[in-house]
């Protein structure tokens, strides 16, 4: 039994151990890229953000027209019907709106387009921490899976073991308390079963409400990017706001005022009930003037968010090259502690065979056999959560590098 054991334990290491660096040079499996989708199309995040697309598009479409407000229709008519009744008529139809200067509508459709191209960074920025979501809760998934089968793994070897014990212990070569004792190893690996597919249901529920996927194959390690996403995309929503934030404080010193009012108007006046009726057509426009007190608070509203977006780039330009840093240290971490703990589970199932072959042969005891092969399971668990710890870190890497899949 512990050498089909043995033998399942060395095919699956065998496996694992092909996802070596050139393996890794291939492309991420297309189930992450699925589960980022999936993820990205159920975020409430993504959907406020994609709606907002419609809203730049009519900002675009009002910067693009000249007319800076509703349009104006006016109506009179004035009579001494009600005074002097002489005969007195005058109609008056007219037509005004505001009127952008060219300044002030080129700053208007600067500050339309980098709106939306800050909107499109944001969209980037949203979907790369998605993507980090994901990978976090697909590893934790794998490694709740991974604890699981070396649990089932030393339930199966444990129950092989109390069936040789109990045979023996009819046969009265060992004692009732080693057949006692080798049924407690079982039903302690049961209960330790039960924990890990507790773990396995939790972190698969947390994997389905981000993603919406009913289940998840087990992930590979992702091929390591040569180099950080450029440009990265929080270094680039950071970035693109203070753009917007320039363009804002632009449009701000280019309208020093309200837009001026042009208007035209016809006028139909007659002065006596015999006189013919004369008409004329009028012209005209008022152009407000801007006081400081108008456009201080505006300026400083404006050079405000300047400051603010600085202080953003510049604190997000170090924290990506913080993170990265600290990826790739953890990275090389989780790699030289995957070879000590690989070497330590050869060396405990090397061990553990020896002890197990001695307690065949009745020259040691089911307790000495026991607390070896307890070692030997530690060890095997070790090595399967370092696994997955290096592909985390391969994970954490490529998302610290700017890698959205």
């Amino acid at each position: 039994m512990r050498t089909h054991y043995l033998i399942h334990r060395i095919c699956f290491l065998t496996a694992l151990a092909l996802a070596s660096p050139a393996v890794l040079s291939q492309a991420a499996p297309p189930d992450l890229k699925t589960a980022v989708d999936a993820a990205w199309q159920r975020s409430p995040q993504a959907r406020m953000l994609e709606a907002r697309r419609n809203e730049m598009q009519a900002g675009h479409e009002a910067a693009r027209t000249w007319i800076a407000g509703a349009p104006a229709i006016g109506l009179s008519q004035r009579t001494d019907r009600w005074t002097d009744q002489n005969g007195v008529r005058e109609s008056d139809v007219s037509l005004s709106a505001p009127i952008w200067l060219p300044g002030q509508k080129s700053a208007r459709e600067a500050l339309a387009q980098t709106s939306a191209d800050a909107l499109e960074a944001h969209i980037a920025a949203a979907r790369l921490a998605i993507a980090g979501e994901v990978r976090e809760r697909l590893w934790a998934l794998a490694a709740a899976r991974e604890s699981l089968a070396e649990a089932q793994n030393q339930q199966n070897y444990l129950e092989a073991i109390a069936e040789e014990v109990m045979r023996r212990v009819k046969a009265g070569d060992l004692a009732r308390t080693d057949g006692l004792l080798a049924r407690q190893e079982v039903l302690a690996a049961k209960a330790a079963v039960s924990a890990a597919q507790a773990k396995v249901q939790e972190a698969l529920a947390r994997y389905q409400t981000l993603t919406g996927q009913p289940d998840s194959p087990m992930p590979q390690p992702e091929a390591l990017a040569k180099a950080m996403q450029e440009p990265h995309p929080r270094i680039l929503a950071a970035r693109a706001a203070l753009q917007r934030s320039e363009a804002s404080l632009d449009a701000v010193n280019r309208t020093r005022s309200d837009p001026p009012t042009v208007g035209v108007s016809y006028r139909r006046e007659r002065d006596r009930p015999a006189t013919p009726a004369s008409s004329s057509v009028t012209f005209g426009v008022q152009i407000p003037i801007g006081t400081a007190a108008r456009n201080r608070p505006l300026e400083t509203a404006a050079q405000t968010q300047i400051a603010s977006a600085s202080a953003e780039v510049a604190q997000t330009e170090a924290s990506v090259r913080t993170d990265v840093e600290l990826a790739r240290e953890q990275l090389a971490t989780a790699e030289r502690a995957l070879e000590a703990v690989a070497t330590r589970a050869a060396l405990t199932r090397e061990h553990t065979e020896l002890i197990e072959k001695a307690f065949r042969l009745g020259e040691r005891g089911l307790a000495e056999l026991l607390r070896s092969q307890a070692l030997s399971h530690e060890a095997d668990v070790g090595e399967r959560q370092q696994r997955v710890a290096v592909g985390l870190a391969h994970a954490r890497l490529n998302q610290a590098l700017g890698i959205t899949l």
